[in-house]
């Protein structure tokens, strides 16, 4: 099986799915997961962001991204579920914005910033 990507966003989020997974699949690889493993990356807003960084970390901000991990290891099934990625989407696009990058390039960074968190 290949690696698994699960993406879940807003409506009107406006980011392509196909670069978010690309990037993911490459961050994947890059650190030794090549196959057999389940990502999942969810986009919010920064209410539901902060909530969560509340509710999880009792930090009062606004992440730019959260790390939830499950397991490092395969499942009965054979398949390692790294956990869940939470991007703030608008931050995201602020923060493109504000350091004059593409959202990819933001995304990208964010994104293997968030992939390492479920390894530690």
């Amino acid at each position: 099986m290949n690696n698994q990507i699960l993406i879940k966003h807003n409506k009107n989020w406006g980011i392509d799915e196909k670069v978010v997974r690309k990037k993911s699949e490459l961050i994947l690889k890059k650190l030794g997961f090549k196959e057999d493993t389940e990502l999942s990356i969810l986009f919010v807003s920064k209410k539901k962001a902060k909530e969560l960084n509340i509710k999880y970390r009792q930090m009062n901000y606004i992440p730019q991204v959260l790390s939830f991990p499950l397991s490092k290891k395969k499942d009965v099934e054979g398949i390692i579920r790294l956990g869940d990625v939470v991007v703030c989407d608008e931050k995201l696009k602020y923060e493109s914005r504000f350091q004059k990058k593409s959202i990819e390039q933001i995304l990208e960074e964010w994104m293997e910033h968030g992939i390492e968190g479920l390894l530690i």
